[in-house]
Protein backbone atom coordinates (compact mmCIF):
# COMPACT_ATOMS: atom_id res chain seq x y z
CA UNK A 1 0.00 0.00 0.00
CA UNK A 2 1.03 3.60 -0.57
CA UNK A 3 0.46 6.73 1.52
CA UNK A 4 -3.20 7.76 1.31
CA UNK A 5 -4.45 4.34 0.23
CA UNK A 6 -7.28 2.65 2.10
CA UNK A 7 -8.11 -1.00 2.53
CA UNK A 8 -11.06 -2.83 4.06
CA UNK A 9 -10.09 -5.92 6.03
CA UNK A 10 -12.91 -8.36 6.83
CA UNK A 11 -12.42 -10.77 9.70
CA UNK A 12 -14.97 -13.52 9.15
CA UNK A 13 -13.77 -15.88 11.89
CA UNK A 14 -15.03 -14.52 15.25
CA UNK A 15 -12.15 -16.22 17.10
CA UNK A 16 -9.79 -13.73 15.41
CA UNK A 17 -12.08 -10.81 16.34
CA UNK A 18 -14.13 -10.42 19.55
CA UNK A 19 -15.05 -14.10 19.94
CA UNK A 20 -18.18 -15.69 21.31
CA UNK A 21 -18.63 -13.01 23.98
CA UNK A 22 -18.44 -9.98 21.74
CA UNK A 23 -18.43 -6.57 23.43
CA UNK A 24 -22.06 -5.92 24.42
CA UNK A 25 -23.83 -3.73 23.46
CA UNK A 26 -21.40 -2.52 20.76
CA UNK A 27 -20.28 -5.81 19.17
CA UNK A 28 -22.65 -8.81 19.27
CA UNK A 29 -21.36 -12.33 20.02
CA UNK A 30 -19.71 -14.20 17.10
CA UNK A 31 -19.65 -11.04 14.99
CA UNK A 32 -17.71 -10.66 11.77
CA UNK A 33 -15.92 -7.31 11.74
CA UNK A 34 -14.61 -4.93 9.11
CA UNK A 35 -11.59 -2.72 9.72
CA UNK A 36 -10.81 0.21 7.43
CA UNK A 37 -7.07 0.86 7.22
CA UNK A 38 -5.50 3.97 5.78
CA UNK A 39 -1.76 4.56 5.35
CA UNK A 40 -0.99 7.98 6.78
CA UNK A 41 2.81 7.87 6.70
CA UNK A 42 5.60 5.42 6.02
CA UNK A 43 9.24 4.88 6.85
CA UNK A 44 11.77 3.20 4.62
CA UNK A 45 12.88 -0.24 5.75
CA UNK A 46 16.47 0.92 6.29
CA UNK A 47 15.38 3.51 8.91
CA UNK A 48 13.59 1.02 11.18
CA UNK A 49 15.42 -0.42 14.19
CA UNK A 50 13.58 -3.70 14.77
CA UNK A 51 15.16 -4.37 18.19
CA UNK A 52 13.65 -1.15 19.59
CA UNK A 53 10.09 -1.36 18.28
CA UNK A 54 7.62 -0.66 21.05
CA UNK A 55 4.30 1.09 21.44
CA UNK A 56 4.34 3.97 23.87
CA UNK A 57 6.46 6.91 24.87
CA UNK A 58 9.62 7.02 22.71
CA UNK A 59 11.64 8.40 25.65
CA UNK A 60 11.17 5.14 27.61
CA UNK A 61 14.17 2.78 27.54
CA UNK A 62 13.60 0.03 24.98
CA UNK A 63 16.75 -2.04 24.67
CA UNK A 64 18.18 -4.19 27.48
CA UNK A 65 21.22 -1.94 27.65
CA UNK A 66 19.19 1.27 27.97
CA UNK A 67 16.89 -0.32 30.58
CA UNK A 68 19.92 -1.37 32.66
CA UNK A 69 21.44 2.11 32.31
CA UNK A 70 18.17 3.76 33.40
CA UNK A 71 17.96 1.44 36.42
CA UNK A 72 21.55 2.19 37.43
CA UNK A 73 20.84 5.92 37.10
CA UNK A 74 17.76 5.59 39.33
CA UNK A 75 19.70 3.63 41.99
CA UNK A 76 22.52 6.23 41.95
CA UNK A 77 19.95 9.01 42.39
CA UNK A 78 18.37 7.18 45.36
CA UNK A 79 21.77 6.67 46.94
CA UNK A 80 22.40 10.44 46.89
CA UNK A 81 19.12 11.24 48.66
CA UNK A 82 19.58 11.78 52.41
CA UNK A 83 18.08 9.09 54.64
CA UNK A 84 15.14 10.28 56.69
CA UNK A 85 15.19 9.39 60.36
CA UNK A 86 12.71 9.32 63.19
CA UNK A 87 8.99 9.68 62.58
CA UNK A 88 9.53 11.18 59.11
CA UNK A 89 11.67 8.19 58.11
CA UNK A 90 9.09 5.75 59.48
CA UNK A 91 6.27 7.46 57.55
CA UNK A 92 8.22 7.43 54.27
CA UNK A 93 9.04 3.74 54.81
CA UNK A 94 5.41 2.83 55.56
CA UNK A 95 4.20 4.68 52.47
CA UNK A 96 6.27 2.33 50.34
CA UNK A 97 4.75 -0.78 51.89
CA UNK A 98 2.25 -2.82 49.93
CA UNK A 99 -0.88 -1.58 51.69
CA UNK A 100 -0.23 2.11 51.16
CA UNK A 101 1.81 1.82 47.98
CA UNK A 102 -0.59 -0.52 46.23
CA UNK A 103 -2.17 2.16 44.05
CA UNK A 104 0.98 4.22 43.55
CA UNK A 105 3.75 3.70 41.07
CA UNK A 106 7.48 4.26 40.79
CA UNK A 107 6.79 7.13 38.42
CA UNK A 108 5.59 9.34 41.25
CA UNK A 109 2.11 9.70 39.79
CA UNK A 110 -0.55 10.30 42.41
CA UNK A 111 -3.55 8.00 42.43
CA UNK A 112 -6.97 9.68 42.47
CA UNK A 113 -8.27 10.27 46.01
CA UNK A 114 -10.95 7.59 45.64
CA UNK A 115 -8.26 4.91 45.08
CA UNK A 116 -6.15 5.71 48.13
CA UNK A 117 -6.72 3.01 50.76
CA UNK A 118 -5.95 5.42 53.59
CA UNK A 119 -9.07 7.36 52.55
CA UNK A 120 -11.43 4.81 51.00
CA UNK A 121 -11.25 2.11 53.69
CA UNK A 122 -12.29 4.40 56.57
CA UNK A 123 -15.04 5.92 54.41
CA UNK A 124 -16.37 2.49 53.43
CA UNK A 125 -16.32 1.30 57.07
CA UNK A 126 -18.18 4.46 58.13
CA UNK A 127 -20.85 3.90 55.45
CA UNK A 128 -21.31 0.24 56.40
CA UNK A 129 -21.42 1.15 60.10
CA UNK A 130 -24.03 3.86 59.47
CA UNK A 131 -26.14 1.43 57.42
CA UNK A 132 -25.94 -1.16 60.21
CA UNK A 133 -26.90 1.43 62.83
CA UNK A 134 -29.88 2.64 60.78
CA UNK A 135 -31.00 -0.97 60.22
CA UNK A 136 -30.72 -1.76 63.93
CA UNK A 137 -32.52 1.40 65.08
CA UNK A 138 -35.18 0.97 62.40
CA UNK A 139 -36.00 -2.55 63.60
CA UNK A 140 -34.63 -4.48 60.62
CA UNK A 141 -32.21 -6.25 62.98
CA UNK A 142 -33.61 -7.64 66.22
CA UNK A 143 -31.99 -9.06 69.32
CA UNK A 144 -31.18 -12.74 69.34
CA UNK A 145 -33.65 -14.94 71.17
CA UNK A 146 -36.77 -12.96 70.40
CA UNK A 147 -38.97 -15.36 68.46
CA UNK A 148 -41.53 -14.19 66.00
CA UNK A 149 -43.92 -16.43 64.15
CA UNK A 150 -45.37 -15.80 60.75
CA UNK A 151 -47.94 -17.59 58.58
CA UNK A 152 -45.48 -20.26 57.44
CA UNK A 153 -44.54 -21.07 61.04
CA UNK A 154 -48.24 -21.43 61.94
CA UNK A 155 -48.81 -23.82 59.00
CA UNK A 156 -45.81 -25.97 59.97
CA UNK A 157 -46.88 -26.04 63.62
CA UNK A 158 -50.45 -27.00 62.70
CA UNK A 159 -49.21 -29.78 60.38
CA UNK A 160 -46.93 -31.19 63.09
CA UNK A 161 -49.80 -31.06 65.62
CA UNK A 162 -52.06 -32.82 63.10
CA UNK A 163 -49.36 -35.50 62.55
CA UNK A 164 -49.08 -36.10 66.33
CA UNK A 165 -52.84 -36.46 66.67
CA UNK A 166 -53.14 -38.86 63.72
CA UNK A 167 -50.23 -40.97 65.08
CA UNK A 168 -51.92 -41.28 68.47
CA UNK A 169 -55.09 -42.68 66.82
CA UNK A 170 -53.12 -45.32 64.88
CA UNK A 171 -51.65 -46.92 68.01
Amino acid sequence: MRIGERAVVRITDPSFAYGTGGVPPVVPPNAEIEVILEVLDSTSKSEIEYNTLMIGDPSNPRTPESIAAAYDKLMAKRALEPKKEGLEGFISTVKGWYFFGFFGGETGEEAPWYLKPSITFPISFAIVGAAFYISFVGGAITERGVQRTDELDEIILSLSTFAKISNSFQV
